[in-house]
C-alpha cells in the first residue's frame, strides 16, 4: 500500500519498525512518496485462509496491470518468466508492486538452470514455481537452491530487499526464507503425476502444481476429461495428506470454482492478457450488435 504522500523528507517516526516492513521513498519533484510494503508470511497467509486463494498469471509487462489485478481482488499473482517477456529487472519491480497491492508475489522460473533463483528470492518474492518438472532429482536440485545452508544451498544476502537492505534482523530474514517462501514444482505429464508421492517426499519441496496445458499436449486429454478430473482431485488430496500446498490453473471460471471445491491451496484463473483480450473482444462485439 502507499502509506502517505508528503512534501519534504520523512522523519524516522513516520514509518513502522524494520522488523515488519521495508520502505523505499521515491522523489517526484518536490513531493516524496513513502512506501511501506509488507512482504507476506506467505505460508502463514495460506494457512490462515484455509486454502482456495485466487490468483492469475502476470503476462503483460506493465505495472498498471499489476495494480488493476490488485484492485480486482486477487490474492496473489504468478509473475511468468517462462512464457512472458519479463526481464529480471522488470520482475524485481513486479514483485515490489504486487506486494504493494497487498497480493502475494510468486514467480515462475524461466527454466531449470536455477541461475536467477538467488536474485528472485533476494528481491523478496513470496515463492517460486519451477515449471515442466520431469524428474525428482531436478526438483530437489532446484528447491535446495531456495533453502539456506546447511539444509540447502541458498547464500546469505542480508543487504538485499528480502533482508531489509541490511536493517532487518538476520533471524527474520532466515526464517522467512526457509519457513515462509513457497517452493512449488509444476507437474505436467502423466509420468510425473504418477510419481507425485516421490515429489511430495522431497524435503525442500513444499507445494505441487498440476499443469493442465502441457498435460493436454502430452496426453491429448483436456482438463474436462474424466481421467484428468480424477487425477486433478488426487493431486490436491495427496498434497494435503503430505502437509504441503497444491496449485492448479483454470482456463474457465467454472474450473476455478471446481478446483477450489477440490481443496486446492492456490487456484489461478486465466491470465491478465486473456482477461483483457476477451473483455476487449466482447466490448467490440456487443457494441456492434443491433
Amino acid at each position: 500500500m502507499i502509506a502517505m504522500i508528503i512534501s519534504g523528507a520523512a522523519s524516522a517516526g513516520d514509518v513502522n519498525s524494520w522488523d515488519r516492513f521495508d520502505k523505499v521513498s521515491a522523489s517526484f519533484g518536490s513531493v516524496y512518496v513513502l512506501w511501506i510494503i509488507s512482504m507476506k508470511q506467505f505460508l502463514d497467509f495460506c494457512a490462515e485462509r484455509g486454502g482456495g486463494l485466487l490468483g492469475t498469471w502476470l503476462k503483460i509487462p506493465s505495472l498498471a496491470t499489476v495494480e488493476m489485478l490488485g484492485r480486482a481482488g486477487f490474492d496473489f499473482l504468478v509473475i511468468d518468466m517462462e512464457h512472458a517477456p519479463h526481464s529480471l529487472d522488470q520482475v524485481y519491480d513486479f514483485i515490489f508492486a504486487t506486494q504493494a497491492c497487498d497480493m502475494g508475489a510468486v514467480v515462475r522460473l524461466p527454466d531449470h538452470t536455477g541461475s536467477c533463483i538467488q536474485r528472485l528470492l533476494d528481491a523478496g518474492a513470496d515463492g517460486l514455481l519451477a515449471p515442466r518438472m520431469t524428474s525428482v532429482e531436478t526438483a530437489e536440485r532446484l528447491t535446495r537452491q531456495m533453502v539456506f545452508s546447511p539444509k540447502g544451498e541458498r547464500g546469505l544476502g542480508t543487504t538485499s530487499r528480502a533482508g531489509g537492505w541490511g536493517l532487518a534482523p538476520m533471524e527474520d530474514y532466515l526464517r522467512r526464507g526457509d519457513e515462509q517462501c513457497l517452493r512449488m514444482v509444476q507437474l505436467e505429464d502423466w509420468d510425473a503425476l504418477g510419481s507425485i508421492e516421490d515429489y511430495l517426499s522431497v524435503p525442500t519441496v513444499n507445494g505441487v502444481f498440476i499443469g493442465h496445458g502441457d498435460l493436454y499436449l502430452s496426453s491429448g486429454k483436456p482438463a474436462s476429461d474424466p481421467e484428468v478430473r480424477k487425477i486433478t482431485a488426487e493431486v490436491a488430496q495427496k498434497a494435503k495428506a503430505a502437509g504441503k500446498l497444491s496449485g492448479a490453473a483454470a482456463a474457465t471460471f467454472e474450473d476455478a470454482r471446481l478446483y477450489r471445491s477440490m481443496g486446492y491451496s492456490l487456484v489461478m484463473v486465466s491470465n491478465d492478457a486473456t482477461i483483457f483480450a476477451k473483455a476487449a473482444a466482447a466490448a467490440v462485439a456487443d457494441s456492434r450488435t443491433n
